[in-house]
């Protein structure tokens, strides 16, 4: 929804913040990455964790929201 309403940064936050409490989370890194591109920062460190955290997935997600 912050990412959405072009607020990147608070939404880097809130993903963060949901990493903390669930480390790896592959929704939370996706959203992260996309939330630190749309500020202008680089998402290829993040992006990397998402791929590694998602690789076995059976799902194919274009959006950190369900």
């Amino acid at each position: 929804m912050l990412l959405g309403a072009g607020r990147p940064n608070d939404a880097a936050d809130v993903y963060r913040e949901d990493l903390k409490r669930f480390p790896e989370n592959g929704w939370s890194l996706y959203g992260l990455a996309e939330a630190v591109k749309a500020a202008g920062q680089a998402s290829g460190p993040t992006m990397e964790r998402f791929k590694k955290a998602w690789e076995k997935a059976d799902v194919e997600i274009s959006t950190s929201r369900y």
